[in-house]
């Protein structure tokens, strides 16, 4: 998305987003191309195997170590305040405080990364000086077109992920999902491993419970606020990055031919995004 716009001679003068996306625009914050961004994007997550290095879940499912020496390392010792952009990015506070929703503006980049991306159960929470404990922005604010608002005035441009085509229906009889032994035994050969139900994973629950507490019907954009929905591209995976390469170039396609046909139809919101070209 990024990319295509930048073609057309567009300059974002704020950037934000919650999890994977506060993690690509924290790398344009630091006026990355795109194409620096997807390599460093490869070291995070397929060279360095961040999101595939399981643990006992004490604290969670995953090791944190490697994933978060490798965003270091990707973000060296950059802080909000010195990136090229103003930037932020969206976390939910889990404590009595009566809060929720936590905008991270000041401190080392990699950390309001971590802490906007800190899946609920896969990987720990990320806890500020004061006591508070930061899980994944997207419990609360999937879409953080408000945090934006208040931010700034328009225009503002709005990516969303993850719409599918046609609502799914899942044709799985409860009682065949087995208990531990007999999963045990199945999943030791391949035969018994086609046996079990097609049940979706724990990690695509989660990732169907954030997505569902914000959509972009849900939002609330104003006449300059260009909300563009991006269709599941194939090898899109939420904790698989192997194809994350093909995805960025899928997007990057998708957003050039958009941006083509809402200029044919005059859309208002697109041209004053547009007016930005310096």
């Amino acid at each position: 998305m990024f990319k295509a716009f930048a073609e057309r001679g567009v300059t974002f003068d704020i950037l934000g987003g919650t999890s994977v996306g506060a993690a690509m625009l924290g790398g344009f914050a630091l006026l990355l191309s795109p194409e620096e961004v997807d390599r460093r994007t490869h070291d995070v997550f397929v060279t360095s195997r961040g999101f595939k290095r399981l643990t006992f879940p004490r604290y969670a499912l995953l090791d944190h170590v490697a994933f978060d020496e490798a965003l270091r390392r990707q973000f060296g010792g950059a802080d909000i305040e010195d990136a090229w952009r103003p930037y932020f990015a969206v976390a939910t506070v889990l404590d009595d405080s009566g809060e929720a929703l936590y905008l991270l503006r000041r401190g080392p980049l990699w950390r309001a990364v971590r802490a906007s991306g800190s899946l609920p159960a896969i990987l720990p929470p990320v806890f500020t000086e004061d006591g508070r404990m930061l899980v994944d922005g997207a419990v609360i604010d999937n879409i953080p077109l408000r945090p934006m608002k208040a931010l700034k005035a328009g225009p503002n441009l709005v990516v969303h992920f993850g719409t599918r085509a046609m609502p799914q229906r899942f044709e799985v009889d409860y009682a065949s999902i087995p208990g531990r032994w007999r999963l045990f035994r199945h999943m030791l050969t391949p035969s018994g491993r086609r046996r079990l139900p097609d049940v979706p994973s724990p990690v695509n629950v989660l990732q169907r419970c954030l997505g569902r507490h914000q959509t972009s019907d849900s939002l609330s954009p104003g006449p300059l606020d260009l909300v563009l929905t991006v269709p599941v591209f194939p090898g899109a995976n939420l904790m698989d990055f192997d194809h994350h390469s093909a995805v960025f170039e899928a997007s990057y396609q998708w957003c050039r031919r958009q941006i083509d046909e809402l200029a044919g139809e005059e859309n208002p919101a697109l041209a004053a995004i547009l007016a930005t070209n310096r």
